[in-house]
This record gives structure tokens, C-alpha cells and sequence, in this order.
């Protein structure tokens, strides 16, 4: 069964306004981060008729009628409209089994989120946690959404902390305090394989953080930083731009 890349309602709301409040990105990033949950298709459960079957008939000893098939004799005896169905039933029962679509191999075969080391944020890749049971996933949205408050609220903090350096002139810590974001944001941002969630969240800091270093390089009078920070910033868009275009591509193959 065909598996359909989707990110839960929760979080994408979460991710949206985490970009909002951190960053004032692009509309393409807001787009990506509210791509519509898709339900995955229902599992599709084939009926199996009994195939026809032409068995050994002992003349000395008829089997009961409520056990023994179909034999050659009722079949001819059936109308050809009869006979057909019977014929492309059994056709289809042996491509069914042929091609692997019977019904205990059509069944799906989820990981089990118990393998998965906490906060699930740091230790899901996105195509694992398409491979969660949706009950699992409700479990890993949740417990993201609220790794992501206490996150954002400590990055607001870091900030509101450099704001207050920068206004005692104290450039130094208040740089080290930023820098420590941007490598937090790095981290999460690290694994291209990641949970797409994550990697949003990972973005929206580094781009807070880097904004946050312009200013303080523009007060300080040091415009090769200035023109450092400002050039990784640029680099953003792009990162949002790449994540699209892999989540289209992958969309696409599915």
C-alpha cells in the first residue's frame, strides 16, 4: 500500500506559527508547513471466493453436499452467464495470491514507536514516522507539540537575555547567547532524513538567532559579521525551497 507523506494538523499549526513568531518567513514556507493531513488509504480487504476446483470423486462413496465444490458436471450445468463469473472469480483469486494484493499480505506493517528513543523530535526520520500506526503518530504529535513550547519559550527567553546585554552594551555574552541558538537550530536542522516537523522548528531558530546577530553586528560597527550573518540568512529561503521540493517530489512518487 502506497504510503502518502502527511504531517498532522497539530503540529503543522504549531510549525506555522512558530514561523511566524520566530522568523516572518516566506509564503512558501508557511505553505509547506501547512500541507493538508492526509488520511492513509483504507486497507482494502479482498474477499476470496473458493476457486473452482475439479477434485477426485470415489463413484462408491459421493462426498456430503455441504463440503464437497463445485464439480464438472454442476458447472456445465450452470448458465454461461454463471459460468463466467465463476471463471473470473477464480482468475482473479490466483492473480491476487500471484501478485502478493491476498489479504494478510495486504495488511499493513507499522513500527512500533516504543523503538524510538525520547523526544521522539531528535530520533524520528520523516519516512519512519510515515510508518507509525496513526494511533503512534497522534502519540509523537503530541509529544512534539509540547517539546516545541518548551523550546520556543526557552529560545524567547535566550533572546529576551541578549536584548538585555546588548542594552547594557555587554556584546560578548549577548553574541555567545545567540550563537548557542544557531547551533541549536543547526542541530535539529542537521539530518536531511529528519522529521520534517523538526527540521521547520530547526530553521525557524536558526533564522531567529541569525536576524537577532545582524542587529547586534550592525550596532557594534561589525559589517564583516554583519555581511556573515546576513549571507546565512539568506541561505533560508533555499532551505525551505529544497524541503518543498522534496516533499512535492516524494508526493509525487506516491
Amino acid at each position: 500500500m502506497k504510503k502518502i507523506a502527511a504531517i498532522s494538523a497539530g503540529c503543522a499549526v504549531l510549525i506555522s506559527g512558530l514561523f511566524l513568531l520566530f522568523n516572518n518567513l516566506s509564503d512558501q514556507a508557511a505553505q509547506i508547513a501547512n500541507r493538508s493531513p492526509v488520511q492513509r488509504p483504507a486497507k482494502v480487504e479482498i474477499l476470496q471466493e473458493a476457486p473452482v476446483e475439479l477434485p477426485f470423486v470415489d463413484p462408491t462413496e459421493p462426498p456430503a453436499d455441504d463440503d464437497f465444490p463445485i464439480t464438472k458436471e454442476q458447472f456445465e450445468s450452470l448458465s454461461q452467464t454463471d459460468q463466467n463469473e465463476i471463471l473470473e472469480e477464480f482468475v482473479a483469486d490466483f492473480w491476487e495470491k500471484e501478485l502478493g494484493l491476498s489479504e494478510t499480505d495486504a495488511e499493513e506493517k507499522y513500527l512500533s514507536l516504543e523503538i524510538f528513543a525520547r523526544p521522539y523530535m531528535h530520533t524520528l526520520t520523516e519516512r519512519e514516522y510515515l510508518q507509525l500506526s496513526p494511533e503512534d503518530r497522534e502519540r509523537a504529535d503530541a509529544e512534539f507539540v509540547q517539546n516545541c513550547q518548551e523550546i520556543r519559550s526557552y529560545v524567547l527567553d535566550v533572546v529576551t537575555k541578549a536584548e538585555s546585554l546588548i542594552a547594557d552594551k555587554d556584546y560578548l555574552n549577548a553574541e555567545a547567547y545567540l550563537v548557542y541558538i544557531l547551533e541549536m537550530g543547526r542541530e535539529l536542522d542537521a539530518n536531511k532524513e529528519a522529521w520534517l516537523p523538526t527540521r521547520f522548528f530547526g530553521i525557524s531558530c536558526k533564522s531567529r538567532a541569525l536576524k537577532e546577530l545582524v542587529k547586534l553586528y550592525t550596532q557594534t560597527g561589525d559589517n564583516s559579521m554583519v555581511q556573515i550573518a546576513q549571507e546565512q540568512l539568506s541561505e533560508i529561503p533555499k532551505e525551505i525551497k529544497e524541503i518543498r521540493e522534496a516533499v512535492e517530489q516524494g508526493e509525487a512518487n506516491n
